[in-house]
């Protein structure tokens, strides 16, 4: 061969070699490059200016608690002071013998917890609540001393397991009466007969749970039930504790959160009609890409909801991809789901490399996951950090600023790990009830302990719509401070068993009634994704709320609220508020049985008129 042709061919084949890596190259890493950029949405948290010097009224709402140091008493009293100051309501803690010391007023209540009531002061206790002052027992007990306090008038035995809840009037918009087999509440009672004048407000399977009661010019609401250590019952605490006052207000964080979990993420091959109770002659890609996502866009469109995704590499056990064999899974997902996601104003956060919680095998987690524990928190490290080589991949000029647990089960080795190996993530979004004992991570809102640029935002509730104790659960939450959050999964239309034997038009149809309802009854709630939500809930959480009262007018203002701020009016039955639209922001009514008004503030301060006698 001659040695021109002989230098040709090679020309030839190194061209040929440097054509096939670009493209490779290319295909693997830089090709979505091409297509026009997309971007996370951005979003201001703007706050009030300018209410330092706004007028304030003669009273303010004065809050105590008293507990002692049994179980009960103390999970109680820990569980009622989150609702309150969650809700922006000061509490102070004092001791049995400082009760004296409390001047009775409309706008005070004290509120005990626990059981050893030769502890309480009962003399103190009775000339508090008849000079015009409210108490409330936080939970059941027996002794025929304060009967006169309670209207117990006859004390009988304790009955275990008590199941449901029932609303004998209306309370705040949303909730629904539990009925057996519910099992969201059960109850430990005393079976009391309680005086004719007691106004029943809540019971459960014929037996009265709360109940207020006059005393004197003062009021008492007894909680006949153990069920005050619930997580669930918090909003229905605040709201019920402001019937006491002539009137009352609570904040609300109005944040409206929706997780698509496991999104993106690969799909499974196969037909639906073969894997699902959903009759579609197509694949399970098709389905998703064509029905599915354009169901879900539909409806973030015409219901006001940002989608927040949390990805996932792999759903194989072990990490035993290089990053290249992850990033060309996660082409089809991250570049169509992915890129949508993120055009149509939504965030893509974390769930993992695969779906292995964040556990080693020293940590508790429920061992029906069949997961396989990491080895150790340089292990979990590697796979962070190589997810979020896919997700810089494909959005360079994004950060990961949310993490998902996979199965919401986490521990502090996992919490060490995403905080060293992801310093820029932000929130942690687990759940906001569970079982930590079987590995669930329980949180509440709040900064973590350790890592003090992390923020734990939990999940409220998740399905679609197939249980009325996640209503209850979401509708509590939203009576607390106004936070809606809730996840699904995709998958689970390609699960028989967790679709609970529904086609996709059936769960969307479910899923579409419960953010119907949150629209039509909470429409003040405001769309984010989950990083801007967390930071309009610290910004809520830091904002110093002014709220006095004179005999006929409410005073509201405050430093560093969010602009606009939201609060709830109750105000006693005969009176009201004007509704509609004044310089300080809107009014408009929420119930009107016992009156519930809705107030948006966009001015740094108000003064809110009200009109009628309370009766």
């Amino acid at each position: 061969m001659e040695k021109r042709t002989i230098i040709s061919f090679s020309l030839f084949i190194v061209l040929f070699l440097a054509i096939v890596g670009a493209i490779q190259y290319l295909r693997i890493h830089s090709l979505h490059t091409l297509l026009p950029n997309v971007a996370e949405q951005r979003m201001e948290i703007d706050q009030l200016q300018g209410g330092e010097a706004a007028a304030s009224g003669q009273h303010r709402l004065q809050v105590y608690l008293v507990r002692d140091d049994e179980e009960l008493a103390v999970k109680a009293a820990d569980n009622i002071l989150y609702g309150l100051r969650y809700a922006k309501l000061d509490v102070t803690e004092i001791a049995p013998e400082e009760v004296g010391t409390v001047a009775p007023s409309p706008y005070t209540i004290l509120i005990f917890t626990g059981e050893r009531t030769t502890r309480w002061p009962f003399a103190e206790m009775k000339r508090f609540v008849e000079g015009g002052g409210n108490i409330i027992f936080g939970n059941r007990f027996k002794d025929p001393a304060f009967n006169e306090l309670t209207g117990v008038e006859e004390i009988g035995e304790f009955v275990p397991d008590v199941y449901g809840l029932n609303f004998e009037e209306k309370i705040f918009p949303g909730y629904v009466d539990l009925n057996p087999p519910e099992d969201l509440f059960v109850h430990s009672v005393v079976d009391f007969a309680i005086a004719d004048e007691a106004n029943v407000i809540l019971s459960a399977e014929g037996f009265p749970i709360l109940w207020e009661y006059a005393v004197g010019q003062g009021n008492v609401l007894y909680w006949n039930t153990t069920i005050t250590n619930q997580k669930m019952m918090r909003g229905l605490f605040v709201q019920t504790l402001g019937t006491l006052p002539p009137a009352f207000v609570s904040a609300q964080a109005a944040i409206k959160l929706m997780y698509i979990d496991d999104f993106p993420a690969p799909i499974m091959s196969g037909k639906m009609k073969d894997v699902s109770t959903t009759p579609l002659d197509k694949s399970v890609k098709d389905f998703f890409a064509e029905d599915w996502w354009e169901d879900m866009v539909e409806m973030a469109e015409a219901d006001d909801l940002i989608y927040t995704g949390a990805m996932i590499g792999t759903y194989e056990e072990e990490m035993e991809l290089v990053d290249e064999q992850l990033i060309k899974r996660g082409e089809f997902p991250m570049l169509f789901f992915g890129r949508k996601l993120l055009a149509n104003g939504g965030e893509i956060g974390l769930h993992g490399y695969n779906h292995q919680s964040l556990v080693t095998a020293d940590e508790p987690i429920d061992p029906t996951y069949g997961y396989i524990p990491w080895k150790d928190k340089e292990e979990m490290k590697r796979s962070l950090l190589q997810a979020e080589s896919v997700f810089a991949n494909y959005f360079p000029a994004e950060t990961l600023k949310s993490y998902v647990p996979p199965s919401n089960a986490l521990n502090r080795t996992g919490v060490d790990a995403i905080a060293e190996a992801l310093p820029e993530l932000r929130t942690i979004a687990s759940l906001y009830t569970g079982e930590s004992e079987n590995g669930d991570f329980v949180q509440e809102f709040e900064f973590d302990e350790t890592h003090p640029e992390l923020y734990h935002f939990p999940r409220v509730t998740s399905d679609y719509g197939e249980s009325k104790g996640s209503i209850f659960q979401m509708v509590d939450a939203i009576a607390n401070f106004g936070v809606f959050s809730h996840f699904i999964h995709p998958d689970d239309v390609i699960d028989p068993e967790r679709a609970f034997g529904r086609d996709w038009d059936t769960m969307f149809a479910s899923l579409r009634k419960i953010i119907d309802d949150v629209n039509v009854n909470y429409p003040h709630l405001q769309a984010y994704t989950q990083h801007y939500a967390t930071e309009k809930l610290i910004t809520y959480q830091a904002a110093d709320l002014n709220a006095s009262f004179d005999e006929n007018i409410i005073y509201l203002s405050g430093e560093g609220l969010v602009n606009p701020s939201h609060f709830t009016v109750r105000l006693k039955t005969g009176q009201s508020i004007d509704t509609g639209t004044f310089a300080f922001g809107t009014v408009e009514q929420m119930e009107a049985d016992r009156p519930l008004y809705l107030v948006t503030l966009t001015a740094a301060s108000a003064e809110i008129a009200i009109e009628g006698d309370a009766q």
